[in-house]
């Protein structure tokens, strides 16, 4: 683990040659600085503002749950993604967030997700029933637009149960993908938001973004007029009140939390099954285990319970998670000056928390570029530390989606795996890309043959 350490500076120079990299594909970039420069260093951004890159536990530990009330999210997260996808959880700050992270908190408790379970079993079935009838005709896929589908399917009825159809669930995925690759330009590229304002982007991918919010606003409208227990996730949001004045939330509102489910909920399950099925597809011995596991543990049918107990399935996911985390990054902002080990942070850093390097880093995990799950047995994750693995973000700010998602993961991994064999092709060239979420650049074209 990481003792102490000196913390030095990026030379300006040296970020600003390293500017044109940083936008194109920011990991080898940071890999280079964290070799250089150590564990914790100082950089500036942009914009001018000093930033605080860190792959140290300890930091990490301290800015999400330690001293969190210190920590605020920063405007790329609140402004750059909120004005897309809404004032939601996921972008919102302060006394706010937390009154909707309490309003929102008990609809996925167990009892609701055990209910959902249901859902996901159902659109999984049809997925694969579906995906059979379609390679007995030509059997080559792209795996992550497959998964796309897949968790766009699921996400889709477990949120609104009723009211969106195929074509408008396979339009999302396509705009999803549009919207995502527009906002990171303008993140990393500020300073060309003239040129995208004169070039008509900025004006068109706004226009996609109302586009998904007239689909949701009009499943709202129609579940509105005709009110009826569908034991899915915008009943939870039609019918949560506030504890201090009993009211329910705003359409607006409903909508904000609603999109960023719906975002959240298919982006990041796609991408971890898509890197989770890549590596089992090389690893025959995994597949067999993971497949038998599966098989036993369902016997007796697909809940939450039983999907618990698959402990080898849950291992493969939170391997894939650690060397493939869809939040390959995190920011905070400091309120206030803060000094943690020998590391000061002034009010107005921005603390950069680069999970895919705290997830690789040699210091921390053996042989840390070689898939292997059994390092999330419970032996091993008792020497770990706590927040040497945040995929899931921590502290108060943890993923609320974080049970929903490990259940959809284990589900589909279950279902798929012994459904199909998968072969990648050798010749496709496969390279991660860190958008907003950590995508394949280039997809991945496998192969996929029916086993059952």
């Amino acid at each position: 683990m990481l003792g102490e350490y000196k913390v030095n500076t990026v030379p300006w120079i040296e970020t600003i040659k390293g500017v044109f990299q940083f936008v194109e594909n920011p990991i080898p970039v940071i890999a280079g600085a964290l070799n250089e420069y150590g564990p914790t260093y100082y950089t500036r951004i942009v914009n001018g503002k000093k930033l605080v890159m860190t792959v140290d536990p300890d930091v990490i530990q301290h800015v999400l749950q330690k001293n969190n009330k210190n920590y605020k999210k920063s405007e790329i997260q609140t402004k750059s993604l909120g004005k897309y996808i809404g004032n939601g959880l996921l972008t919102t700050n302060g006394a706010y967030w937390l009154k909707q992270r309490r309003l929102i908190q008990p609809g996925f408790h167990k009892a609701k997700l055990d209910a959902l379970v249901k859902t996901m079993h159902i659109e999984l079935n049809d997925y694969i029933s579906d995906l059979k009838t379609r390679i007995q005709s030509d059997n080559k896929v792209e795996l992550s637009m497959e998964m796309m589908e897949l968790t766009l399917r699921i996400v889709s009825k477990s949120l609104f149960s009723t009211g969106i159809d195929a074509s408008q669930i396979k339009n999302l995925g396509k705009v999803f993908t549009e919207l995502q690759e527009y906002i990171i330009r303008e993140v990393r590229q500020p300073y060309m938001g003239w040129w995208r304002r004169l070039n008509g982007s900025a004006r068109k991918t706004m226009k996609l973004a109302e586009e998904v919010k007239d689909i949701l606003r009009e499943i709202i409208a129609e579940r509105r007029r005709n009110p009826k227990d569908s034991d899915d996730l915008l009943d939870m949001l039609l019918n949560s009140k506030y504890e201090d004045n009993g009211q329910n939330m705003s359409d607006t509102q409903i909508l904000d939390e609603a999109l960023i489910l719906f975002t959240a909920g298919h982006e990041t399950t796609a991408n971890a099954l898509t890197w989770a099925i890549y590596e089992l597809s090389q690893n025959p011995e995994m597949c067999a285990l993971l497949s038998e596991e599966y098989v036993k543990c369902t016997n007796e049918g697909v809940n939450m319970s039983t999907l618990m107990s698959c402990s080898y399935n849950s291992m493969v996911i939170n391997e894939t998670l650690r060397m493939y985390p869809p939040a390959w990054i995190l920011d905070r902002v400091a309120l206030k000056d803060d000094l943690v080990k020998n590391i000061k942070i002034r009010e107005g850093d921005l603390i950069g928390m680069y999970v895919y390097g705290t997830h690789r880093h040699a210091d921390i995990w053996d042989n840390p570029d070689r898939f292997e799950p059994n390092r999330f047995c419970k032996k091993e994750m008792a020497n770990l530390h706590g927040y040497a693995f945040y995929p899931f973000g921590g502290g108060p700010r943890l993923c609320i989606g974080n049970h929903f998602a490990m259940l959809e993961m284990q589900m589909a991994l279950g279902g798929l795996m012994t459904n199909f064999k998968w072969e990648v092709d050798t010749t496709h060239h496969v390279e991660p890309q860190p958008l907003i979420t950590l995508r394949p650049k280039y997809g991945i074209k496998m192969s996929a043959q029916i086993l059952a």
